[in-house]
């Protein structure tokens, strides 16, 4: 499986990072507040299509990945991001 963490194309979309994984795109959005959750986001190519909640993101994360371990590298690197 290959996947690809972006940040710069993440910030362009006010958000942390943009992870394209097979050929879904998702983005996430980090919070300074540990009280506050990230959101996420189902996207496209020209930016964010539309929120979706945390259980549907891992739930693709676990479709598109090829193992457990690929699914944990890529939250560490997702959570990496510029905090807002």
């Amino acid at each position: 499986m290959a996947y690809e963490v972006d940040y710069v194309a993440g910030e362009r979309e006010r958000c942390s990072s943009k992870l394209t994984i097979g050929n879904r795109v998702f983005y996430v959005k980090i919070f300074e507040s540990p009280a506050q959750p990230a959101k996420y986001y189902a996207g496209d190519q020209n930016g964010i299509l539309k929120e979706i909640s945390r259980t549907e993101f891992d739930l693709w994360l676990k479709i598109l990945a090829d193992k457990e371990a690929d699914t944990e590298d890529i939250k560490k690197k997702v959570s990496s991001g510029k905090k807002y």
